[in-house]
Formats: structure tokens, sequence, C-alpha cells
């Protein structure tokens, strides 16, 4: 397994998957024999509110072709960060984020059942989940532009034209707000509450939870801080952002949204993560000529 190179794919992709019909059978067959699959939770989280059942069926049951290769399924952000805060509280001297379990053994075997295909109540509440998510994520980081931009006009400065830029004001200060956004994930990961110290150690030594800090600053920067006019644009939801904690634990993240592409790559970049991030078309094309 160490050789094979691991691919997760947004939810983006999977409906690509499906929506390309038979030129996907060529893929899916090249996937199962010289790549290990690992399912995004998030992304099967997505796939369940798709309100066509037909489609929906059609979505869950390209899931299951792909399991007939070599596969696992990770937990969504929540449980993966509960996870790893836990083992890091428990010894954070010896902690290493590749030996905690955060295999979803429930989503694999629902998959594999197709558990999901015909429960429309299931569908319809978390439908209305990802509305929620999208709604309350946004309104997090939107609520204190007015303040920040008063800031701005008081000290007669302009916003930050980048997201660099803005990360760079912050660590030349004392970086309260990354370590605000640190804490607030560990403690709710692991219940207690973290010290400054504890949370920077982390961070240094969890990609996954890194990656899920710079997703965060990048929402605060596109939502409270850039000019919308001149501002570097990173308009992506929750769920999008949320899936950057899935990028140390793959080798090539496929999407099929340009705009969350773009995001990732820079979360990567930012998180120092090593990985491919691409666009579907760009998997296809290059994986099909390799196979």
């Amino acid at each position: 397994m160490v050789n094979i190179p691991i691919v997760t794919f947004d939810t983006s992709a999977h409906n690509r998957l499906v929506k390309d019909g038979a030129r996907s059978e060529a893929l899916l067959a090249g996937i199962k024999s010289g790549l290990f699959f690992r399912f995004a939770a998030l992304s099967i989280e997505e796939l369940i509110a798709t309100p066509d059942p037909k489609l929906r069926a059609a979505l869950f049951s390209s899931c299951a072709q792909l399991q007939r290769g070599p596969n696992d399924c990770l937990y969504p952000q929540n449980e993966l960060i509960r996870l790893l805060t836990v083992a890091h509280l428990k010894n954070p001297t010896n902690f290493d984020w590749k030996t905690v379990d955060v295999s979803a053994p429930e989503y694999e075997g629902a998959i594999r059942s197709l558990e999901f295909v015909n429960d429309e109540q299931l569908t319809t509440v978390q439908g209305q989940e990802l509305k929620t998510r999208k709604t309350d994520y946004k309104e997090m980081f939107c609520k204190p532009r007015v303040q920040i931009q008063e800031v701005f006009k008081n000290y007669k400065e302009a916003p930050p034209a980048t997201l660099r830029e803005a990360i760079a004001r912050l660590q030349s200060g004392n970086g309260a707000l990354i370590w605000n956004i640190g804490k607030w994930l560990y403690d709710r990961g692991a219940e207690t509450d973290a010290s400054e110290a504890r949370v920077r150690q982390f961070m240094d030594a969890c990609p996954p939870f890194r990656a899920l800090i710079y997703a965060m600053l990048m929402s605060w920067y596109n939502f409270a801080v850039r000019d919308p006019n001149v501002g570097e644009r990173f308009n992506a939801g929750a769920v999008d952002q949320y899936m950057s904690i899935y990028l140390p634990y793959c080798d090539k993240f496929v999407t099929a949204d340009s705009e969350q592409e773009k995001c990732l790559r820079e979360i990567a970049s930012l998180a120092s993560v090593e990985i491919e991030v691409l666009s579907y078309d760009a998997f296809c094309n290059s994986f099909l000529v390799t196979v």
C-alpha cells in the first residue's frame, strides 16, 4: 500500500464521474487498478443530500464501484479533529498524526450496502443540515466585517490586497486570530482549555489541523477583510473549505469546482502540504493517458 498513490474526490468530482456516463468506465477501471481511493465522508454527506432519487442512486452505485478496488473512508472534519486532538492531549511529546486511526467504517459499510439511497427522510435532514452549515459558516466570518473595515478607515489604510499579505500582518503581530481559531478547534475536539503553547505545538505537528486553520483564515480574509473590488477572491463555502483537512491524507485531490481548486491549492501551499490539487478534467486527461 505504501507505493500506491492515494486519490480523494470532492463531491463535484463524484458528480462528474456519474455525469460523464460511459466515458467514466475506463477511468473507474484505471482508478481501481492503479490507485488507492480514499473517500471523504464530507462528500458522502453531500451525496446523501442529493434530492433526485435516481441521481442519488447513480452516485452511490458509482461509489460502490470504487469500493471494488483498494479504498477506505475518513471521517468528517469534526470527528477527525476530535480524534487528532484527543490523541495529542494524551501524549503530546510522541504525537504522530499519521498513526491516529481516523477511518470511518460506518460510512464504508453504508456505501457498500447502499443504505443511504432510499432513505428520503435522511436526505431531507442532511440537505437542511448542509444549508444551515453553509449559512452559519459564512455568517461567522461576515459578522466582524463592519468592525474590521472601521479599523482600516480609522487608520486610513487599505485592506490587504492578498491573503498572504493579510496572514503576514497577523504573524508580524501577536497572531492572536490564528491561535484563537486553533484554540477554538482544539478545545471543541479535546474538550479542554488549551494553552497557546499547546495549540502552537499541535499546529506544527499536525498538517490536517494546520490546513483547516488556513482554510478558516482564508474565509476570514474573503468575507471580513478584503476589498470586494480589488482584493484577492476566495469565495468557497463551508464544506469546500472543510475539505482542506483531507489534503495531507492523499496524494491527489480532485475537484470539478474551479473556485475550490484555487482555494485548496493556496491552502496546501500555506500549510506546507505536498499534494496535487487537480481539476477533474486534468485528472482524467493525465490519468487516462498514463494508464
